[in-house]
């Protein structure tokens, strides 16, 4: 923690690291070719992944979205399968997300938010719940749909399978908008870390394939660039929560091929151009091994023309001062305030 200035933040930081060691990314990150140690390795990361889940879930609790939200839990059709036959969400066809929706509002804005946790954690319906008091507060105070979707995971279910969920979730919103209360042209995305990884690439498909049309992008401590070999990345290796080994695990279990590094839609600072994207709030963390990539991303989209709202924070990867939750909260709903809620 050298470079750490803040007092509290490095005790956040040491309170934090000891509770790391019981959250161990899978060893073997790709499926054997074996068909019985394939079928045992698929059940083996569907248990541990569950097992992180139910800790994060206990964690979280279960807070309400207060008065004047309406939550609706909702399947959502995929397509692809991971390939075994033991895999409820690729047999079903179909993802959960959860939908707050201020009661009372028709043809509403919505912000389609995609959870981080490294590609491989952070999901399920009982964390998801766990996100209520925040995705409520804001579906009620800006007026606007909040849909929290829950993509299937890697390293079970590799590229392009999750960031694919993502971009039929956003298809899906505007296709069943009149049925949510959404108004179709007035589409935000939004996630933080691996979250943002995804939420960029949701970007460029929604650009490239001609779909749903998006008034903002929230790129919060965003995974943009598969190399991790920034600056940032280096500089942050170890001691600052989540370290170089994590993220070069990450994108190890995400990645199906060494090829798939440099697809856009996985690494989006591959991509050839970031012209023609929406009007983005990039949000990073001073001591974040992450900051950097972030950081270039957000110049490459300026330099592009695309409008771009930079902030910094006094955060690691995985810890942050108090204060710094809320304002990040506020961040976002002034830039959704600013770009989802005009008039369309």
């Amino acid at each position: 923690m050298t470079f750490v200035v803040e007092p509290r933040l490095r005790e956040i930081i040491e309170q934090i690291t000891p509770h790391l060691a019981d959250m161990p990314a899978p060893t073997v990150r790709h499926p054997p070719a074996d068909p019985a140690a394939r079928d045992a390795w698929f059940a083996d990361v569907t248990r541990e992944r569950a097992r992180q889940q139910a800790r994060m879930s206990e964690a979280a609790g279960r807070p309400s979205a207060g008065a004047g939200v309406d939550v609706t839990e909702v399947r959502i059709p995929v397509t692809g399968e991971c390939g075994w036959a033991g895999c409820g969400d690729c047999s079903a066809g179909a993802i959960n997300a959860i939908v707050h929706r201020p009661i009372g509002v028709r043809a509403a804005p919505a912000y389609l938010h995609f959870h981080g946790g490294g590609f491989w954690v952070g999901g399920g319906l009982d964390v998801l719940r766990g996100n209520a008091a925040v995705h409520g507060a804001r579906a009620r105070e800006l007026g606007v749909v909040v849909i929290d979707v829950d993509y299937r995971m890697a390293p079970d279910h590799k590229f392009p399978l999750p960031v694919e969920d993502c971009y039929a979730a956003l298809n899906w919103v505007a296709a069943n908008a009149e049925h949510l209360g959404v108004d179709p042209a007035r589409l935000a995305v939004g996630g933080g870390s691996a979250g943002g990884a995804l939420t960029a690439a949701v970007a460029l498909m929604s650009r490239d394939r001609g779909g749903p049309p998006l008034s903002a992008q929230v790129l919060t401590i965003p995974a943009t660039d598969s190399g991790c070999n920034t600056g940032s990345m280096h500089r942050f290796a170890e001691g600052y929560v989540m370290t170089r080994q994590n993220a070069l695990e990450m994108w190890d279990m995400y990645l199906a091929s060494p090829a798939d590094a440099h697809n856009p839609y996985a690494s989006p600072m591959h991509a050839p151009s970031l012209r023609g994207l929406p009007p983005t709030l990039v949000i990073l963390g001073d001591y974040d091994l992450l900051r950097d990539e972030g950081s270039a991303y957000a110049r490459r989209l300026v330099d592009e023309g695309v409008t771009v709202t930079v902030r910094r924070l006094p955060q690691a990867h995985g810890a942050e001062l108090p204060e710094n939750g809320p304002e990040t909260e506020r961040l976002i709903n002034g830039f959704l305030t600013t770009n989802l809620l005009r008039p369309s």
